[in-house]
């Protein structure tokens, strides 16, 4: 259980940053993604509701009206002959008479017209005021003609109304013939909806109140039909731009059969009243089919105090109720772009549409169909209108009392408290919930309400942080210019959310830089930052303000008028209150705000020099979080906006006697102080995302400065080669040498990156390397290659030119194999220059993995700069990467062709993370359209995302019933059952023999010196002799994987691990070239993946040979020893990627072996080459840490572990040596050795020895080629020979030995056959 124990439930290297080393996700937030994680629902194309009820728009930016229109003008056509009835139509008696709510035979018969004409106006006039309204009562053909002629002139491409009320006149035809007058009145006269089409042309909203309606809206859709082809046909016909009258909106009272009703309780004008005047005709409606409210007159109702306009008042919040249900209705059954159209572009034409879908309920009831253009879904029975019903019931039981004097106080409708409540319900459902939210208009709605609009505010934001998909469907209804103007109230209560609220929908659509610059919304934020009294009214303060620079750093993005503004308003200054907030969000936020304002801004850029601000970055280098760190180097990326040093164009085009006067700037030479650092700084980062940042920071030096590093790179060529050139010389120009040795600082990082451990981050660099080295090629400067590299290069077949990326000289091997990728035929013709071979240009396209150093590998003197794989002839492993140049996407670990496929399995190809599409994702255009050797950033897009995952959910794999928590908790109970069954329990371990063979393994190259058994899979991890690792199912015998730790030739690996083994276990390999490797997905072919690499020891001395690289694991902490050839101990912290302390060793030669304690891991014992063993304290100073020292051994040591002894205690060091003396120790005690074993005969070589951890065991293997097992009381339970028997056994030289924690078995890896051996106490 000590494993259980000391591996705490905590997964390292888990991190979203470690997923694709920063890429951003390549589902963009316009798929269909629900909280994070693609589930399978996706939005269909019209925006309708797709199967799991989600919609919204397709585009991250289709819920803005990109062209909104006005009804500016209104022709009101009233054919009503008062007085004298149609002759097609016969009228009931009594029979409905009333016109807009006027009794025509109550007046004269003009009067009554003129009446009804005013009362229309007035009554469209409430949905727009500022429309120019034609009324024509009785009008003739001429004067509708001319009437609708100038409406359309003075309206433009604007919106016209056109109104025709037909209840004195006959029905229309099918031909699509309304009636009119003749001047005399005496006849009725047809007006063809084609004629009308021509006069008022497009757009157009059609209103039409007669029976029959339905027959002008299918003629006029006909004859939009007819004059599409005519058009189509003759398009220039006219000389004008043709507007299709497909834009044009009909709204018809009736179907083409239907009579309007007659029934007297109701007006003449029911259509109309329902689109003007929705209240009164919907209570009206109300009261007569309820008759409990036979108390509630027809003058009651008109009379219902309060204005449309004023939601305290009884009638303003029956309207305001009456909007937000047939909001709700409409966007609820209509696809989006319809919703759009109707209902957010114009006020007039929303308007008419919600009092549409009250005047279908209504004309329903009376057999009458309402149509419509663009034709809606039947809305008549939704389930709503039961909301309206209640609603309207109470508000008219009060009715009787608020028209007494004096009147009862008002009781205001729960309508909005119930359905924040039935939004509050679905929101519990969270991502199980099978349907959309139909609340949500009415959520929009309630913002206007003080009452309710924190509690909405708060809902609201709980919805938007169900994913993107939720932010795209609250922008589809309408909730942005709410929350835009919600940036001007001064309450504070509502800061917290509506920054939340404001992060979520930036991280979406980062469009709104405008919106927040119109009055000063941007403001909001920034006092935010600025405002030391907001800590206590906002909970999780610099959370918020984390959010805060996140929308500052969108508002500044790309945006100069954001930029100028926000310098305006002393956000540097600000941010700079913050760069020290303990919290590691914000100060990564802060940074990415400051490089997003002083971005290609150099007024901000200067004023952030002048505020020291770079040197407050500086110190961000070094802190515990790599995302902070990558932020740091991401703004000191976007100080450098030019060339570094003021001399570097200007200077040169100066005379001799000029120059010595010109000085570099002051800000030059701090931009150039920034770099340095960055660069000590980041090649000892053990984070990928800081190296890669670093590329593209060294990628704007090397792109504003690429004549000087072109001629750096010549100048230290030539020395190399042996023309001494004076160190100050560039380009025929004389500088200074301050300034020559920055660009040599900048030359060698990059060599030094291009060989990187990890690949994008080698492939980054490479890019730069060829971008300096191809002109030097192409201009003939550097003209051929050692004959012995020409030779190799030239032999290489065309299509598989293959290096390393960065063998440019030098015989050290601190390279790994970069994966291949396409050089255009002028580069291949270069290349074929530098090497001295023949153009593979003109041949099949030439892939590689190498650039142009190749040329260069002869000068080996460029080993002082950076170290490079040994040169020679191609090996094994570079055939192996050659093979695969060709091969499909581009992997993080190496693969190897052929080898042994035995069992069915084949070697792994990883590709998941594909290098070359993440490289191509960084590279962008100069401005002539070719390719610019300046990289582009994807960290700012890559910290973006993270405000589009939820925030205030609990992570699955935190949250108790999600199907992650529920798999890691079967994950760690089947592992503490595993082993409390442990046969190491279950009976005395010391008698236990290991005198069965119960599997044989085969290998394909010599299983090196490493195994490493898996505690509760049965997974066992091998290393050979080369760059592979192996993985196996011991149980079966099948080799599960094959993968190449990517080491360059002439190393090995040295150190072979599992991390995270309770959980999800990573494997990590370290090599004697001083890098280690993790990877995931170890045992799986397709999908095996590099996580992290780094160069763990980076100050190799110059030993002979190569010492290994030694690492031990400590999960509890998270920490990584590492130790080498170094003169210390290094303790890497791999949660935060950095090194977080150096313990000197206090001795010359290279440490051996290295075990920590396990509960604490605060005790070191390290074993040195001549025997010596020393127990560190790392809780104390590098100078004190050495507390004991153990010498009674004389050999090297082989391995040391601390054993329980049986009661969870680990105070026993046992240790072994190659002499074959295995001594036992207290640690407790530093006097002398408990009890030595001899394990072997005199003058035997001990090879190999494993020390069980949690039982009394070890075992150990020889150059003899036996192995023996003991128990710590010296007594030797077993010696499995090479050949005991003819059917016994059979082993080779022992190589390494490997104990399984938890069951008795034995694993041996002998060098004589290449195999793996098993062996238990138990048969089968």
């Amino acid at each position: 259980m000590e494993m259980l124990e000391g591996g705490a439930a905590y997964s390292f290297l888990s991190d979203r940053r470690h997923d694709a080393c920063g890429e951003p996700s390549v589902v963009g937030p316009s798929e269909g993604v629900r909280g994070g994680v693609d589930d399978g629902v996706r939005v269909a194309g019209d925006g309708r509701v797709s199967e799991k009820g989600e919609r919204g728009p397709t585009r991250k930016d289709d819920w803005r009206m990109r062209e909104r229109l006005k009804t500016v003008s209104v022709a009101l056509v009233l054919c009503l002959n008062i007085g004298i009835d149609p002759p097609d139509i016969l009228k009931t008696t009594p029979c409905a008479k009333t016109e807009c709510w006027i009794d025509p035979l109550s007046l004269p018969p003009q009067k009554a017209l003129e009446t009804i004409g005013k009362n229309l106006q007035q009554q469209y006039e409430v949905w727009q005021p500022r429309a120019r309204y034609k009324t024509m009562p009785d009008p003739s053909i001429e004067e509708t003609k001319k009437s609708c002629l100038s409406l359309r002139k003075n309206a433009k491409d604007e919106r016209i109304l056109f109104h025709y009320n037909g209840h004195g006149v006959p029905k229309p035809t099918k031909g699509g013939e309304i009636w009119v007058f003749n001047k005399s009145y005496t006849q009725y006269l047809p007006c063809s909806i084609y004629d009308i089409q021509s006069w008022l042309g497009s757009p157009c909203i059609y209103v039409f109140d007669c029976s029959n309606a339905g027959n002008i809206l299918l003629a006029f859709d006909r004859f939009a039909d007819q004059r599409d082809e005519e058009h189509a046909k003759n398009p220039d016909r006219d000389n004008i731009p043709y507007i299709s009258m497909k834009e044009c909106i009909l709204l018809a009272a009736c179907g083409p059969t239907d009579t309007l009703p007659m029934n007297p309780d109701l007006p003449a004008d029911l259509f109309t009243c329902c689109l003007t005047t929705p209240i009164e005709i919907a209570l009206r409606w109300f009261v007569s089919q309820n008759p409990l409210l036979q108390n509630i007159s027809p003058d009651m109702i008109m009379k219902i105090p309060g204005q449309l306009n004023d939601r305290r008042t009884a009638l303003g919040e029956l309207n305001w109720i009456f909007t937000a249900i047939t909001d709700t209705i409409a966007w609820n059954i209509l696809p989006h772009d319809v919703f759009k159209k109707l209902f957010r572009q114009d006020l007039m034409v929303a308007a008419l549409f919600r009092n549409f879908l009250l005047a279908e309920r209504i004309m329903r009831y009376y057999h009458c169909t309402p149509m419509s253009f663009p034709k809606l879904p039947g809305t008549h029975q939704h389930p709503l209108w039961s909301s309206w019903d209640l609603a309207a019931e109470m508000c008219l039981y009060q009715l009787p009392g608020l028209l007494k004097t004096p009147p009862v106080v008002y009781q205001h409708s729960s309508f909005f408290s119930e359905q924040l409540t039935a939004f509050e319900v679905w929101l519990s459902k969270g991502p199980i919930a099978t349907s959309h939210p139909e609340q949500l208009p009415i959520v929009l709605q309630v913002l206007l309400s003080q009452v309710h609009r924190l509690r909405a505010l708060m809902l609201l934001s709980r919805f938007l942080d169900l994913g993107p998909w939720s932010v795209k469907l609250a922008l589809s209804v309408g909730i942005f210019p709410y929350v835009l103007k919600l940036l001007q109230s001064p309450a504070a209560e509502l800061k917290p959310v509506l920054v939340f609220i404001w992060a979520k929908i930036l991280a979406l659509d980062s469009s709104c830089q405008s919106d927040l610059l119109k009055d000063n919304g941007f403001t909001y934020f920034i006092n935010i930052l600025t405002s030391v009294n907001s800590a206590s009214m906002i909970p999780n303060m610099s959370e918020h303000r984390a959010m805060c620079c996140f929308i500052l750093s969108v508002f500044c993005h790309g945006f100069r008028f954001g930029q100028e503004a926000c310098l305006k308003n002393d956000l540097l200054l600000t941010l700079s209150l913050h760069l020290n907030d303990p919290d590691p969000l914000l100060r990564q936020w802060v940074c990415i705000a400051l490089a997003k304002m002083i971005e290609n801004f150099p007024t901000a850029r200067d004023q952030c020099l002048k505020e020291g601000l770079h040197e407050r970055l500086l110190i961000l280098l070094t802190d515990m979080s790599s995302e902070v760190r990558t932020s740091a180097i991401f703004a000191i990326s976007a100080l450098i906006q030019g060339s570094t040093s003021l001399d570097s164009q200007s200077l040169l085009q100066q005379p001799p006697q000029v120059k010595s006067l010109i000085s570099p700037s002051a800000s030059a030479l701090a931009v150039e102080m920034c770099i340095c650092n960055v660069i000590l700084s980041g090649l000892a980062d053990a984070s990928p995302i800081v190296r890669k940042e670093l590329v593209i920071l060294l990628s704007r030096v090397v792109g504003f400065n690429l004549d000087r590093m072109i001629e750096v790179a010549f100048t230290l060529i030539q020395e190399e080669k042996g023309s001494l050139v004076p160190v100050t010389a560039l380009g025929g120009n004389t500088t200074s040498t301050g300034s020559m040795q920055f660009y040599i600082c900048i030359y060698k990082a990059l060599l030094s990156l291009s060989v990187d451990p990890f690949p994008l981050v080698a492939r980054l660099a490479a890019h730069l390397v060829d971008g300096i080295h191809t002109p030097l090629v192409a201009q003939g400067r550097v003209k051929t290659a050692p004959a012995a590299q020409s030779k190799r290069l030239s032999t290489m077949p065309a299509g598989a030119v293959t290096g390393a990326a960065g063998s440019f000289a030098g015989p050290q091997p601190l390279a790994s194999a970069r994966p291949p990728r396409k050089i255009s035929s002028m580069q291949a013709d270069m290349y074929s220059m530098a090497s001295g071979g023949p153009s593979a240009a003109s041949g099949s396209t030439v892939k590689r993995n190498s650039s142009f150093l190749n040329g260069f590998k002869g000068f080996q003197g460029l080993a002082s700069l950076v170290s490079f794989p040994v040169s020679g002839s191609l090996t094994g492993h570079e055939r192996d990467l050659s093979s695969t140049s060709s091969a499909g996407g581009l992997g993080s670990v190496g693969y190897k062709q052929g080898g042994d496929t035995r069992g069915g399995n084949e070697c792994s190809q990883p590709r998941r993370l594909d290098v070359g599409k993440c490289f191509l994702n960084h590279l962008q255009a100069d401005a002539d359209g070719s390719e610019s050797v300046t990289l582009k950033s994807t960290f700012y897009d890559w910290s973006l995302e993270y405000f589009r995952e939820p925030q205030m959910k609990v992570p699955d794999i935190d949250d108790p019933g999600s199907t992650q928590f529920n798999q890691k908790l079967w994950r760690h109970q089947q592992n503490e059952r595993s082993a409390n069954i442990s046969v190491l329990r279950s009976q005395d371990p010391t008698m236990l023999k290991f005198d069965n063979q119960v599997n044989f393994l085969h290998s394909d190259n010599n299983p090196g010196t490493h195994l490493y058994f898996h505690p509760f899979e049965p997974h066992l991890l091998g290393a050979d002799d080369a760059d592979g690792v192996i993985v196996y199912n011991w149980e079966d015998g099948t080799r599960l994987n094959w993968f190449s730790n990517s080491n360059p030739p002439g190393t090995r690996i040295t150190s072979l691990r599992f991390i995270n083994e309770n959980d999800i276990a990573l494997v990590v390999t370290g090599s004697d070239e001083g890098i280690v490797r993790i990877y995931k997905n170890y045992s799986s072919l397709e999908n095996c993946e590099i996580v992290s690499s780094w160069r763990a020891v980076n100050e190799n001395l110059p030993t002979t040979p190569r010492a290994d690289l030694i690492t031990d694991w400590h999960q509890k902490s998270g920490s990584l020893l590492v130790a080498g050839d170094l003169r210390m101990i290094r303790v890497w912290d791999v949660e935060r990627e950095l090194c977080v302390q150096d313990i000197g060793t206090k001795y010359q030669l290279a440490v051996t072996s290295l075990t920590s304690e396990k509960r604490e891991g605060n005790l070191l014992i390290a074993g040195y080459a001549d025997g010596l063993l020393n127990v560190y304290d790392k809780r104390m100073a590098s100078r004190e840490s050495l507390i004991m020292s153990f010498r009674e051994h004389s050999s090297r040591i082989l391995s040391c572990k601390l054993q329980n002894d049986g009661y969870g205690n680990f105070f026993t060091l046992a240790s072994g040596a190659v002499a074959g003396d295995v001594r036992f120790w207290d640690i407790r005690n530093a006097k002398k050795s408990l009890r030595t074993i001899g394990a072997v005969p005199s003058g035997v070589e001990m090879t190999a020895l494993a020390i069980h951890e949690d039982a009394p065991l070890f075992a150990c293997g020889t150059n003899t080629e036996y192995i023996r097992i003991f128990n710590v009381n010296g007594v030797n339970l077993n010696t499995i020979r090479y050949n005991d028997g003819f059917l016994g056994p059979r082993i080779g030289h022992v190589g390494c030995l490997a104990f399984h924690p938890y069951r008795d078995l034995l694993a041996a890896g002998t060098t004589g056959n290449a195999s793996l051996s098993l062996f238990s106490s138990s048969r089968g």
